[in-house]
């Protein structure tokens, strides 16, 4: 069961590709991951939506959605959290739908590519 689904529906007709990353839901729109929903019993402050982003879009974002933190249980620097406990966490999802809609570069990130293994040439 996907957390916090109703996002999916303000992004409707977009077409999202959903991932299990980490045990948490990631949704890339096109090349680039735009956010993941987090709820767990543990470390529960980190519930929310998180926003793929970078960090120099941080303070333009806190203007927008109110209540963004940084992410406490993992050191990620550049991702943002709008917790599940905000008083505005509708009204943020709201506002995370529309620039992800309106392809917004405040909003998503286009993942490194995956290092490819070397072939075990040994004999």
């Amino acid at each position: 069961m996907i957390p916090y689904d109703f996002i999916l529906e303000r992004l409707y007709p977009l077409e999202l590709r959903h991932k299990k990353m980490f045990g948490i839901d990631a949704f890339y729109y096109k090349e680039k991951i735009v956010f993941c929903l987090r709820e767990k019993e543990s470390n529960n402050d980190d519930n929310g939506v998180w926003i793929a982003t970078k960090i120099d879009f941080h303070e333009s974002l806190k203007e927008q959605i109110k209540d963004l933190r940084m992410i406490k249980m993992y050191p990620i620097k550049s991702w943002i959290l709008l917790p599940a406990d905000s008083d505005y966490f509708e009204e943020g999802v709201e506002t995370i739908a529309t620039l992800i809609k309106q392809n917004s570069p405040y909003v998503g990130v286009i993942p490194k590519p995956k290092k490819k293994k070397k072939k075990n040439t040994t004999k």
